[in-house]
């Protein structure tokens, strides 16, 4: 991104479509026009191949109640577009499946918190993707340690220092089910982790200690928007900058323009590396606290927050 883009946008206060603002992020405050705003991105980046990164929970889908509520027709329109959009969630594979059908979705996609890229038959299939493994009809990149190296260090630390907390693995799917408030077929998908663990439960006095603990055993502790997961050596950014190289390799380097939405701390790694990080409301309506100087917050709560800002990323 040129500097002259990222003092542009963090100089200005102004509401975009009346539902964006961008982030100050410490310049000295300066009003300019929306339009001059708009004429300024698509002299500048109309010809750019655009890749939209999205979280899922939270961000393009209710966090509660897991429905679109609208989000799933515009993620269509970009598709039609030409845009890829790239799912990045703490989802499972087979959570992230059955959201890619529903969506029409060919993309690769990044699974449980960058454990892995997986990337559909074909789709770079004019240069070599290394190193990677096969699996059905993907090439999978993995990041992320394997859950059973995982849950072996979950289950010493849990004898150890006598922490009482439940994952995915210590419930029934009729328990998950329950916990998550969603249908036996969500749980079981849910339930289906790679490379990490999902804490459901935990006394929130102990928290402290785990992440503690955790650190000293290699393990990270990434909070979402519900629940934590806990990983070994990955994050959402790791994974994103494999798919951001080869990106740039697929269309050429300085040809592309990448945009990511998401809501919560475990997305701030994969914004970090957009050229238009995005931001949308909590279900609380705070903004996930950030000290990157050119992320846009859009008003309204998670996919109500992806909607307010589908306008603003055409128009780049």
């Amino acid at each position: 991104m040129s500097w002259k883009l990222v003092v542009l946008m963090a100089l200005t206060t102004r509401k975009f479509d009346r539902n964006v603002h961008v982030c100050t992020a410490g310049f000295r405050s300066q009003e300019i026009s929306v339009g001059d705003w708009i004429s300024y991105l698509q002299m500048n980046y109309s010809t750019l191949q655009k890749i939209v990164f999205s979280d899922i929970d939270g961000t393009l889908i209710d966090i509660h109640n897991g429905k679109f509520e609208g989000t799933d027709l515009l993620v269509k329109k970009l598709a039609k577009m030409g845009i890829p959009v790239i799912l990045c969630s703490a989802k499972t594979r087979d959570e992230q499946e059955y959201i890619r059908n529903k969506l029409e979705l060919s993309d690769p996609f990044i699974i449980e918190n960058g454990g892995a890229v997986v990337i559909p038959d074909g789709y770079f299939d004019d240069f070599e993707i290394a190193p990677h493994t096969r699996k059905n009809r993907y090439h999978l990149i993995e990041i992320g340690g394997h859950s059973r190296e995982i849950r072996k260090r979950l289950a010493r630390i849990r004898e150890e220092l006598q922490i009482k907390f439940k994952g995915t693995t210590d419930m029934t799917l009729e328990e998950i089910s329950k916990k998550v408030q969603m249908p036996m077929s969500f749980a079981k998908r849910m339930s289906k982790r790679e490379y990490g663990e999902t804490i459901l439960e935990i006394d929130p006095s102990d928290l402290r200690m785990l992440a503690k603990v955790c650190k000293e055993n290699d393990l990270k502790i990434i909070h979402g928007g519900r629940f934590i997961d806990i990983t070994l050596g990955n994050d959402k950014g790791k994974a994103t900058r494999v798919l951001i190289d080869l990106f740039k390799r697929k269309y050429q380097s300085g040809r592309t323009i990448f945009i990511g939405l998401g809501d919560s701390e475990n997305d701030l790694p994969m914004l970090k590396l957009m050229d238009v990080p995005v931001l949308v409301q909590r279900a609380d309506g705070s903004w996930c606290n950030t000290k990157i100087k050119n992320v846009i917050r859009s008003s309204g709560i998670g996919p109500r927050g992806w909607k307010n800002s589908f306008n603003f990323i055409i128009k780049l």
